[in-house]
């Protein structure tokens, strides 16, 4: 095991010193951009569950239904076709799709709960979590490089403190089931545990990396084991909804939701190929585009009595990519 991440440490995305210096500037540029694209595909990706009228059990099951589709159809058309893994590489990216599961399900727990604006900043601690797991982990960067490594830990932290300060900006008409309601200490936990259950997958996804799969492959894989996760977790859910019909409207929103997260999920898993976890990480689960979002769409936040905290959390926010963005380049 230590020797597969050994290896793991030298194909970490962070710069190679063999590399060509523009070969190398491409790649982390191109890398970065994806990680931002991640970011506004992970921030949207659920927004399909505000318009839904259905149960979380029947949501779960037709949002893995996308994901099946939706990698299923990434993978077959990656450059390099499918990387037909060994029973071991299969097993680890098998249950990585069933942790995340749990964790999906978890996020869709406190978006009922507590609404998108205050779940998803609780959800975004992985952004440290992933850090630390590429820095301690993976050796993507040392302390024998302080500059560097002070940097991505600097941007990390910024992006979790603006989550923090983020969480506060939700509409106040719920105020009172906020402070008051049971609901709330469910949602605050299922949002903890979904920070977990999104971080822990990149230790296997780092790992075969190292062994030759692609990111397409990766995803592949693991989409399949999130399909058989969250059927699982439907079917032990217990729906207390009225025994509606489900309309196809619901189904293609839940859906839909997968396809979104599968697509969101490809531009991640190339990013931490081509810049590393610990850099990408914090980018996918910045918290910018989700709060812009529920102010100018959904209309969650009362802008005028929050301003000072939407600005002081986006502030912090954009300064948190720029600070991840040098500490490639040092």
């Amino acid at each position: 095991m230590m020797s597969v991440i050994g290896h793991a440490k030298r194909l970490s995305g962070y710069p190679a010193l063999s590399d060509n210096g523009e070969i190398m500037l491409l790649k982390q540029l191109t890398g970065f951009s994806l990680a931002l694209m991640a970011m506004i595909a992970y921030s949207l990706y659920l927004v399909p569950r505000k318009r839904s009228h259905v149960s979380q059990r029947t949501f779960t099951f037709w949002m893995g239904c996308g994901i099946l589709l939706g990698t299923g159809v990434i993978g077959l058309l990656g450059v390099k076709g499918i990387h037909m893994p060994t029973h071991r590489q299969y097993g680890m990216m098998f249950i990585g799709g069933l942790v995340w599961s749990t964790g999906t399900l978890a996020y869709c727990v406190a978006i009922k709960s507590i609404g998108l604006a205050r779940s998803t900043p609780i959800k975004n601690l992985s952004a440290l979590m992933g850090t630390f797991i590429g820095i301690l982990l993976f050796h993507e960067f040392t302390f024998h490089r302080i500059v560097p490594t002070t940097l991505v830990i600097m941007g990390s932290v910024l992006t979790v403190i603006s989550t923090t300060i983020l969480g506060g900006v939700e509409a106040t008409d719920d105020t009172a089931d906020w402070e008051g309601s049971a609901g709330v200490v469910v949602g605050l936990l299922a949002a903890f545990w979904a920070a977990i259950a999104y971080s822990a997958y990149t230790i296997p996804m780092k790992i075969v990396y190292a062994q030759g799969v692609t990111p397409t492959s990766f995803l592949f894989f693991m989409g399949q084991g999130c399909f058989v996760g969250m059927t699982a977790l439907a079917l032990v859910t217990k729906d207390t909804s009225v025994k509606n019909a489900v309309s196809w409207r619901d189904r293609n929103l839940a859906g839909l939701a997968g396809i979104t997260w599968a697509v969101g999920s490809f531009c991640a898993n190339t990013a931490i190929s081509m810049i590393g976890v610990a850099v990408a990480w914090p980018i996918m689960k910045n918290t910018l585009f989700t709060v812009l979002y529920g102010v100018f769409v959904l209309r969650e936040v009362d802008v005028a009595r929050r301003k000072r905290e939407l600005t002081s959390g986006l502030a912090l926010s954009f300064a948190g990519v720029v600070l991840l963005a040098l500490a490639m380049r040092r």
